[in-house]
């Protein structure tokens, strides 16, 4: 087919093809960008919904909490001073058994404790009376308590013979922080 118009139609011809190809990208970008705006709103929307629905979620965990630490921190705090105070009492008494068990091991054979006066306080000394069978037991004691651990001296009051034992009277002093 041979175009016999003039070159001004012809020109005019192309530019209004270039006008609805350009309307119809402008109408196709508008639409574009009205569904992505909605797509957006509808975004925010949801995005203050959660919002909305976590803080009211945070605004009853805080109230629970609130409502627990009321009820159970006066129990915990009660329950810690009493826990303190035992571990106070535990550190601050004398351990009898051990102290006992440190001067039992010191005793010689066939020597046996008839009496020990123990007060709990260190600084004063420990009176003890022991039956034995012979004075060379007697000092054995002596000598054994003296090289303990706990003790820092040991000396004999008296020793009374009663028949075939001999009862002894020994005064014990201990070193600083040992007799716990």
């Amino acid at each position: 087919m041979i175009n016999l118009l003039p070159p001004t139609l012809k020109t005019e011809i192309r530019y209004a093809k270039w006008n609805r190809l350009a309307l119809a990208y402008l109408r196709v970008s508008v639409a574009v960008v009205i569904v992505l705006a909605g797509i957006l709103g509808w975004c925010v929307w949801q995005l203050h919904s959660q919002e909305q629905d976590v803080a009211k979620k945070v605004t009853e965990r805080q109230a629970e909490i609130s409502k627990l630490s009321q009820e159970f921190l006066p129990k915990a705090k009660d329950a810690s001073e009493r826990l303190n105070a035992i571990k106070f009492v535990q550190t601050s008494q004398t351990h009898y058994s051990d102290v006992m068990s440190d001067l039992v091991a010191a005793l010689p054979k066939d020597v046996d404790i008839d009496t020990m006066t123990l007060m709990g306080d260190e600084t004063k000394p420990v009176t003890m009376t022991v039956l034995a069978k012979s004075y060379d037991q007697v000092l054995a004691l002596r000598n054994s308590l003296a090289s303990s651990k706990r003790v820092a001296a040991a000396d004999i009051v008296s020793i009374t013979n009663s028949g075939t034992a001999r009862n002894a009277s020994i005064v014990i002093g201990f070193k600083p922080g040992m007799a716990k």
